[in-house]
């Protein structure tokens, strides 16, 4: 007589073989989505992938898997859904790395770089993990560490992505490691016309800041000749010629070039070209110049205290009061714009007003203040003495 199983034992054995049969069309589904990610059919893939999950809602590999295609198809949030189960049961290397990936590609920067760090505890010869960290760092123009993290990748990666050499080069620029600027920029291949300009105007800002003026203004020719109307070389090319070799004509003729072709991101130089004219004494053709400096940045009190001396040396005195005036406002302390402002008056024979203005100066400047009380005094006695010769003038008529 045969024997008959225990039910327990039998509902084991039938649950075991029906679990088995599950795992076994899971894997069916997940090699399938395997194939078709290879073949590039991503929307595919992820069908099949999804389609292992449903019969295994703990398949890892699945759910890696997935969360990689979601990335490719650009669904972020589903990959992160993924990734995270994922996660969740199995922590590995890759599968940080993914869902940093996809957090970094949904704006989520923190969690990103949260997680790219958390693939490298695990995996320290990550070298993607390394270059997106150094990527985001670089966005936040946190220069220091997306520099360490830059150098990192090009430890360990075989063949790193060129343009990174330009980025490492650039950061060093910014930390002024001036020296590993010339190096990383000689590794930089750059392609084509505007990658080319760029390359040779980050080594141009690097001579210029060590004061190899010569090598700074080749550089910045080598990128005129890639884009003749180059914003940023010809702004180089002008500090350079400004404040290195304190060439005003070539640096107003360099200033004057990039306000031309690239207005936008020149309008600081308005001021500077404008104080060159007023070192040349073309206060005519300073004025319309720190006009549009102020029209740039109204709140700068030095663009105010320029245009208000050239009008004074123009002898448009009423104006001259109005931009010192707006300077004082703007920068209270400013004796230069108080003392000129001080000497209009009196060019206008304002002498009141030019005596307020003296006792506001006095605090802030003796000397300066005692040079206006001495220009006051001469006025007011020169215009008593007008005063009394036209009296006199009168009686002898009479």
């Amino acid at each position: 007589m045969p024997k008959s199983l225990p039910f327990s034992l039998l509902y084991i054995l039938i649950i075991g073989q029906v679990n088995a049969q599950s795992l076994s069309s899971a894997e069916i589904s997940y090699n399938e989505g395997i194939k078709l990610k290879n073949a590039e059919k991503y929307n595919d893939a992820l069908l099949a992938f999804k389609n292992a999950i449903e019969k295994n809602p703990d398949y890892t590999d699945a759910l890696y898997e997935a969360g990689w295609s979601s990335n490719e198809l650009k669904d972020y949030d589903n990959a992160i859904t993924f990734l995270q189960k994922a996660k969740q049961l199995k922590a590995s290397a890759t599968i940080f790395f993914e869902l940093a990936y996809a957090y970094d590609h949904s704006g989520r920067k923190d969690e990103a770089k949260e997680n790219y760090k958390k693939a490298l505890e695990l995996y320290p010869k990550y070298s993607d993990a390394d270059k997106y960290l150094g990527d985001i760092f670089y966005d936040e123009e946190n220069y220091q560490n997306a520099l360490s993290y830059f150098k990192k990748y090009f430890e360990i990666a075989k063949v790193p992505e060129n343009h990174y050499y330009y980025k490492a080069g650039r950061c060093s620029n910014y930390l002024k490691d001036y020296a590993d600027v010339l190096l990383f920029l000689e590794k930089y291949q750059p392609e084509g016309q505007k990658d080319f300009a760029k390359k040779f105007v980050e080594i141009g800002y690097a001579y210029y800041m060590i004061g190899y003026s010569d090598d700074a203004i080749g550089a910045y020719q080598k990128a005129l000749e890639a884009i003749p109307t180059y914003g940023d070389a010809l702004r180089g090319l002008a500090n350079v010629y400004y404040n290195n070799l304190e060439d005003d004509k070539k640096a107003l003729e360099y200033f004057k070039l990039a306000l031309q072709y690239d207005e936008e991101n020149s309008r600081d130089y308005y001021y500077k070209a404008g104080w060159i004219y007023m070192k040349q004494q073309k206060y005519a053709e300073a004025i319309p110049v720190l006009q549009k400096a102020i029209d740039n940045d109204a709140r700068d009190p030095s663009s105010r205290e320029a245009l208000g001396y050239a009008y004074y040396m123009q002898n448009e005195y009423s104006d001259a009061i109005d931009q010192f005036s707006k300077a004082i406002g703007l920068n209270a302390k400013s004796r230069l714009s108080h003392y000129y402002k001080g000497l209009s008056y009196i060019a206008l024979n304002q002498v009141e007003n030019a005596r307020e203005v003296y006792y506001q100066l006095k605090p802030l400047n003796r000397g300066d203040a005692e040079k206006l009380l001495k220009e006051v005094k001469q006025k007011e006695k020169a215009m008593k003495s007008l005063a009394s010769s036209k009296v006199s003038k009168k009686q002898v008529q009479r």
